[in-house]
C-alpha cells in the first residue's frame, strides 16, 4: 500500500501523519509480502525500525522454557516491534504471520522522525502504549483466571478487539487462528478446548455453524470473564 494514497483508514501512519509526511512515510518504508507462518522478526533479534500490518494478522510469541505462548494477536493498520524500544534495543519476542499479509517496515530514525513532526501521531502513541499496557494486564488476568471458560471467554473478545467482524451484523468472529492457536492464546489444554467451546454455546453466549463462530452475547462474555474490553 501507498502512504499517499492508501485507502486503510486503520492505519496509524496514515491516520495521524499530516498529509505532506505521508510522502516521506512512503520514501522511507519498506514493504514485503508474507505467506502464512512466516517470521516477521525473531527474539533476540536487533530493534532497527517499526512493523506496520498494512493487510493480514500476525500473532505475537513468548519463548519460555517449555513452550511458546502467543501473547497478543494484531490486525491491519496495528504496529508491531514496539516492545523492543528498550536501552538494548532488543526483541524479547517473535511476530509471526498468520495468514498471507502485507508488513511494512520504517526504520527507527525515521519513525521517530514522523513523532516528532507529527503531533497527533506522538498523542497516538503515548496512548498506543498505556494502552498496550492495558491489554498486557487484562491477559495478565486471563492467565490467572480459575475456569476454562473464564479464561476462552476473555480470550474471544481480546481476538474480536483485535481482528474485529468478519461481519459485524452477525457478529461472526474473524478467528483465523487455528484450534491449536486459541487454545494456546486462551491458555487451557487443546484437550479441553472443545467441551469449553460447547459450554458456551450451551449456555447461548456464543454460536458456530459451518462458517464460523458468532457473539451472541458479549455483555455476558465480559461478565463472565470478569474484564473490561
Amino acid at each position: 500500500m501507498d502512504c499517499r494514497n492508501c485507502k486503510n483508514l486503520e492505519c496509524f501512519i496514515n491516520k495521524y501523519c499530516l498529509s505532506g509526511w505521508l510522502e516521506y512515510a512512503e520514501q522511507r518504508k519498506t514493504r514485503k509480502f508474507l505467506s502464512a507462518s512466516e517470521t516477521i522478526f525473531s527474539e533476540g533479534d536487533h530493534v532497527s525500525g517499526i512493523f506496520v500490518v498494512c493487510s493480514g494478522k500476525v500473532k505475537i510469541l513468548l519463548k519460555t522454557s517449555q513452550e511458546e505462548k502467543i501473547i497478543r494477536l494484531a490486525g491491519r493498520g496495528q504496529v508491531l516491534g514496539h516492545r523492543g524500544f528498550s536501552d538494548d534495543m532488543i526483541y524479547p519476542i517473535s511476530a509471526k504471520t498468520l495468514d498471507d499479509s502485507e508488513i511494512a517496515y520504517i526504520p527507527n530514525e525515521d519513525f521517530f522522525r514522523l513523532i516528532r513532526a507529527n503531533k497527533d501521531l506522538a498523542f497516538y502513541m503515548m496512548m498506543f502504549f498505556a494502552d498496550e499496557l492495558f491489554k498486557s494486564e487484562a491477559k495478565l488476568k486471563v492467565n490467572e483466571l480459575s475456569s476454562p471458560q473464564e479464561k476462552l471467554s476473555a480470550s474471544l473478545l481480546l481476538i474480536t478487539k483485535a481482528f474485529g467482524y468478519k461481519d459485524r451484523r452477525s457478529k461472526l468472529v474473524d478467528l483465523c487462528i487455528s484450534s491449536k492457536d486459541l487454545a494456546n492464546f486462551a491458555r487451557i489444554s487443546h484437550k479441553s478446548l472443545t467441551t469449553t467451546l460447547s459450554n458456551l454455546e450451551r449456555d447461548g453466549m456464543i454460536r458456530r455453524d459451518k462458517v464460523g463462530l458468532y457473539i451472541n452475547d458479549s455483555a455476558a462474555l465480559k461478565a463472565l470473564a470478569k474484564m473490561e474490553l
